[in-house]
């Protein structure tokens, strides 16, 4: 049985698409069992979760990030040596959420956070360049209308890139891709 652990974007949720693709395709499997938690706003917080849902698989998981999130799985591999897959992962965060300063609604609960100043300082301190890139493949979509694709390609050069012209920020072809992240985080 293999832990894989998806960590969802800045404002998101397991209920995005995405993590309901990954949990009805691994639901079809036995060997893989999801980890899916939700992540506030706050990163130190969001990072404690991250590592004690890490702590409490009983296998060294394979992580995949989306966004904000691929951000975290980049940490994460890197302080552990894991495996990770980041989708169209943000780069900088530090600088990119600065628009967001103040009250925030999560695109599926509905939940507001408040996101400060402080949230910045963490985020740019932990930021990590990839200690292990060979443990590393990332999905890029050229459409991503809220991410420039080209700052991850740049900031990942180093890993396994897989670039895919057109789509969104959404990574429109993530449940086609699930079997080849699956032999990649777990082969």
């Amino acid at each position: 049985m293999h832990d894989l652990l998806y960590i969802h974007g800045f404002l998101s949720s397991p209920q995005s698409t995405k993590a309901q693709q990954l949990l009805a395709w691994a639901a079809q499997r036995t060997d893989i069992r999801v980890h899916a938690p939700a992540l506030p706003v706050d990163p130190e917080a969001a990072l404690a979760i991250l590592e004690s849902t890490r702590q409490a698989c009983t296998t060294a998981p394979g992580l995949i990030g989306s966004s904000l999130g691929g951000f975290y799985a980049n940490i994460l591999a890197a302080r552990h040596g894991l495996r990770a897959v980041l989708v169209n992962p943000a780069v900088h965060p530090h600088v990119l959420l600065k628009a967001y300063v103040g009250e925030q609604r999560n695109h599926h609960s509905g939940v507001v956070a408040e996101v400060r100043p402080e949230h910045f300082r963490l985020l740019e301190r932990v930021e990590s360049v990839p200690a292990h890139p060979e443990r590393l493949w990332v999905l890029l979509e050229t459409g991503d209308e809220t991410l420039d694709y080209r700052q991850a390609e740049q900031f990942y050069r180093a890993c396994a890139l897989d670039i895919t012209l057109g789509g969104t920020h959404s990574y429109e072809g993530f449940l086609r891709k699930l079997p080849a992240i699956n032999e990649f985080l777990f082969e």
